[in-house]
């Protein structure tokens, strides 16, 4: 894949995380959306190993991409 900024290739790998939200705030004490936020991408705590998300890693821009399409969200609800 090619990076959409940069136009170098891009690396596929895994961002390998815990809990873990995109939101459109900054959270401070816990990652828990509350019933007016909207978020993309929300990852519950794993019980004995982390979330492994498939991504894509560009070596020049360092820009991470991302498809959360399979993943607990509420934008466009």
């Amino acid at each position: 894949m090619k990076c959409p900024y940069c136009n170098v290739e891009m690396i596929h790998g895994y961002l390998n995380c815990g809990t873990t939200i995109w939101s459109e705030k900054k959270h401070r004490i816990s990652c828990l959306p509350n019933s007016k936020e909207q978020f993309a991408l929300h990852l519950r705590a794993p019980y004995l190993t982390p979330h492994h998300i498939e991504s894509d890693c560009c070596p020049k821009c360092k820009r991470i991409i991302i498809n959360a399409a399979d993943y607990e969200t509420n934008i466009g609800e």
